[in-house]
């Protein structure tokens, strides 16, 4: 069996996609893995906020781009504080999530990929079209480790 050495984290900027990014810069410490971030724009989305006119397609990939990378560059000011980990790549691309997540896994020649169980997709569309993680699951060629949140158990 080979080591972990390359390690993709989805991320949506969820709650449960950063606590999985958490647990990716633990294992990546323990087994001095590479840790690939990658944030997808969703295309479908982009196409609903231009139908309903709120901006061109093109100003509101911009503008998501921008918020993206912001994000991303505050996780990897937390994990060089936090974690000790440097040489976190990230990545941001347009595309459909799970296709997108997939496809680097296989382009980077992932290892694991780490990511939250759910993330910031309503319900009703949970329940007509799956979830990306669910699509992940179904489609990985490597190990995937699904994170959720944290719970209090009460009683």
């Amino acid at each position: 069996m080979k080591g972990i050495k390359k390690i993709l984290v989805p991320l949506d900027f969820s709650d449960c996609s950063k606590y999985a990014f958490y647990y990716a810069l633990d294992i990546a410490r323990d087994g001095k893995a590479e840790i690939f971030l990658l944030h997808i724009i969703d295309m479908d989305l982009l196409g609903k906020i231009a139908d309903i006119k709120l901006c061109s397609k093109a100003k509101s990939k911009k503008l998501m781009e921008k918020n993206a990378k912001a994000e991303l560059d505050k996780l990897v000011k937390v994990s060089t504080q936090k974690g000790g980990i440097s040489g976190i790549m990230e990545i941001i691309e347009d595309g459909i999530p799970f296709l997108q997540i997939l496809k680097k896994a296989k382009d980077l020649d992932i290892d694991l990929i780490i990511m939250g169980t759910f993330g910031t997709s309503t319900p009703m569309r949970r329940l007509f079209f799956g979830s990306t993680t669910e699509r992940v699951l179904k489609g990985a060629k490597v190990p995937v480790l699904c994170i959720p949140l944290p719970q209090t158990i009460e009683g």
